[in-house]
């Protein structure tokens, strides 16, 4: 089996939610304000809520090695501490955003993350608070890419 990142994927699928410009290459000469980089990528993130994970593994195991309900209830769990970044035009967007993408990445081994979905199907149906697990996982990737995209542009 060939693998390939899920960037390459949508590239090779033409579908991209994320216009490839947006995926950052972290360029030092790539500097704006947050709020131009804001305006920008406004369409690519939608601001997430508490999505309910029971963490039962019905979804598990993910032909793509991304562990769902970990992923899950880390959404649930920033939800509730208080560490979820809001929309991108809060004032403590990126302090809760540069929070949230440490322990994200502390917490969830790269092989482990969201971005890994490719929304093949595999786990829909299977979950009993009927989480709609694609676009969950597809709401975190937008969240993270974003966030790693201020990161690199040292805005972050």
């Amino acid at each position: 089996m060939q693998t390939m990142t899920r960037r390459q994927w949508l590239i090779r699928a033409g579908g991209a939610v994320l216009v490839p410009s947006l995926l950052s290459s972290c360029r030092p000469a790539a500097r704006h304000v947050v709020g131009q980089v804001g305006m920008r990528l406004a369409d690519a993130y939608t601001p997430l809520t508490r999505n309910d994970c029971v963490a039962c593994d019905n979804c598990m195991p993910c032909p793509y090695g991304i562990d769902i309900p970990s992923n899950l209830i880390f959404v649930d769990k920033a939800v509730a501490d208080g560490y979820m970044p809001g929309g991108l035009d809060e004032p403590d967007f990126a302090e809760k955003g540069k929070d949230f993408l440490i322990r994200y990445e502390a917490a969830m081994p790269d092989a482990a993350q969201s971005q890994h979905c490719i929304s093949c199907g595999e786990c829909l149906g299977t979950c009993p608070v009927d989480i709609k697990i694609p676009e969950q996982l597809q709401k975190l990737t937008g969240l993270t890419d974003v966030l790693r995209d201020l990161r690199c542009r040292q805005l972050l």
